[in-house]
């Protein structure tokens, strides 16, 4: 795992193992190019630990992504904040208009998945959430 890890570009933001028909999925930040990690064909290791899945809040549109309102004010959310269905996480710019990313999820904030000023996709994960008992 370690060579995987070590092989990738930037800083890594979330790295998920499965077992059972292996699959790798790596996260980092990394302004520019990414480049898709490897998918193993077989589990290279049964050592897993379980956890509940993290719940992604995705991109409404394409455009340019911050997580805050303007450059000197606080992030609409910081990592560890718990957040209700409909609320502000984000805003995507597009043709110099501003769109706010709301959440559909409850959870807490687990990981911020892009960078101020990344471009991103439609459906594009932006933040990862774990599920929280409302």
């Amino acid at each position: 795992m370690e060579r995987i890890v070590e092989g990738l570009p930037g800083t890594i933001r979330r790295l998920t193992v499965s077992v059972g028909e292996c699959s790798v999925d790596v996260t980092w930040s990394n302004r520019g190019a990414r480049t898709a990690a490897p998918v193993a064909t077989r589990p290279a290791s049964t050592d897993v630990v379980e956890s509940a899945p993290a719940l992604a809040v995705t991109a409404p549109l394409v455009g340019a992504f911050y997580s805050r309102p303007t450059p000197d004010a606080p992030a609409f959310v910081e990592i560890g904040a718990v957040v209700r269905p409909g609320d502000q996480v984000a805003l995507i710019e597009a043709m110099k208009l501003f769109t706010p990313v709301r959440t559909e999820l409850a959870g807490r904030v687990i990981a911020f998945l892009v960078a101020d000023g990344d471009m991103v996709e439609y459906g594009q994960p932006l933040l990862d959430l774990e599920p929280v008992e409302e």
